[in-house]
Formats: structure tokens, sequence, C-alpha cells
């Protein structure tokens, strides 16, 4: 999952950043309101975290004009969800921030637990979970403490040990579950600014990720959609397993 942060406190932004990433999530981070609109403009972010007291832009107005932009775009659900910080605790300063069109308010100074917790709830509602946990045929995916089990008849359930980027793709499909995921949105929503992507990227992390399911006696879940992508399905049709 991809998050944007748009924080003027270099060490608050920072520090968000790093643990975010540490989370398993791609980040951007930057540091005015124009930047922000310009990069939640061009990237298909699942969250945004973004500071309400902001240079060039400030919050709300770089909001407002964020959700009009994927108005007139026809975006789904209006673009990312959207997390608003403020040190502003008033009631009528909550209301207009939300109303603006964030999902969610937190109040400075915060927890960075607190933090990551609404900002998995934020994405599990955004594709559609309700639930932490996740379930796809024998495959569990825990959202909260970014776990995955595969249940084994007769063997109880076997952790799988996945790489922060494993687990990123994993949690990315299974919130699709059934849909076919094309690489471009993969490559969009699991690498951030920083990473130095390669063609095969996509296609070597699913192969990865095959042979650990593989390995835990959860064969052919992920299947390939020839010039489409991948879909996790536990009874998909298409080309199971295998190559890209």
């Amino acid at each position: 999952m991809r998050i944007l942060i748009v924080e003027d406190s270099a060490i608050l932004r920072d520090s968000l950043a790093q643990g975010l990433r540490e989370a398993g999530y791609a980040v951007d981070a930057v540091d005015d309101g124009k930047r922000g609109l310009i990069h939640a403009q061009t990237t298909d972010y699942d969250v945004i975290v973004l500071d309400w007291m902001l240079p060039e832009l400030d919050g709300v107005t770089m909001l407002s004009r964020y959700r009009a932009w994927a108005g007139q775009k026809k975006i789904a659900g209006g673009g990312a969800a959207v997390l608003m910080l403020t040190a502003k605790d008033s009631l009528d300063d909550k209301v207009r921030g939300l109303t603006t069109g964030a999902d969610d308010y937190l109040v400075k100074p915060f927890a960075f637990k607190e933090l990551l917790a609404r900002v998995q709830a934020m994405t599990r509602r955004r594709h559609g979970e309700r639930a932490p946990v996740i379930h796809v045929g024998p495959l569990r995916i825990d959202t909260s403490a970014q776990t995955a089990r595969v249940a084994r008849a007769g063997c109880g359930e076997v952790a799988l040990d996945l790489t922060p980027r494993e687990y990123g793709l994993l949690a990315y499909l299974a919130a699709r579950s059934g849909k076919p995921v094309s690489r471009a949105e993969l490559e969009e929503h699991l690498y951030d600014d920083r990473s130095q992507v390669f063609s095969n990227a996509i296609d070597s992390a699913v192969a990865a990720l095959r042979s650990k399911l593989s390995a835990a006696g959860c064969d052919e879940i992920i299947h390939t959609r020839r010039k489409v992508g991948y879909v996790l399905k536990a009874d998909a049709t298409g080309t199971p397993g295998g190559g890209p």
C-alpha cells in the first residue's frame, strides 16, 4: 500500500515516513500543500496523511482542491483516504476538516501506534474490508498484525516468513481478491519515489511469493492473467501458478 505524507515539520515528517516504511508501506513525503496536491493528482495513493497548517497551500485548501479534482476525473471513492493531522482540536475545526473531505482526524501530539492503527483501518475501508483479517481459501492475512498464515488440514496453521515487500504484495492482491491487478498498478502501490524499480521487479516478487506459499502447502492461489496481470483467488481460472 502506498501513502503520501504532507507535513512541513521535517522531524515529524521523517519520523512518520520511517515508521510507516518499517510497517511495510511505500511512502512519499513532501513539505508543502502545493507539492502535496501535485503528488496526489499524479499518483494513486491509498492514504494521504495531511497536516492542516502548511506553507504554499494549507491542508484544508489542498484537500478541497484534491476532492474537486477527483470528482471531475470521476475517480472512485473521491480518491485516496485522507487522515488530517492538526493541533486544532475545537469541534468547529474537526467539522470543517471532515466536511471538506477528510476521512479521519488526529490531533497533535499523538502516538505513532494510534496513527498506524487509523491508517490500517482507513486502508481496509477503502478496499471494502471491514475486518482486519482477510481469508482467501486456506490463506489468512491479518492486516493489523501484518502477518500471513496458511491453514493445513490436520496440521494447524503455518506462518509465512515474508519480507515487507512480499507481505505488501500479498496484502494488496488479497484486498482485491478475485480481481485481476496489473503489473503497473502493483508497481505504483508497492514502490515509492525512492525505489529503483526494475522491469521484472513485480514478476520476481510474485515468483518469490509463490515459492513461499507453495512451501507452506498453498499452491495455485496466485494466478497469471496473460497481458493483464495477477489475481489472487483460491479457485481462479486462467494460468495457475507457474511463471509470469
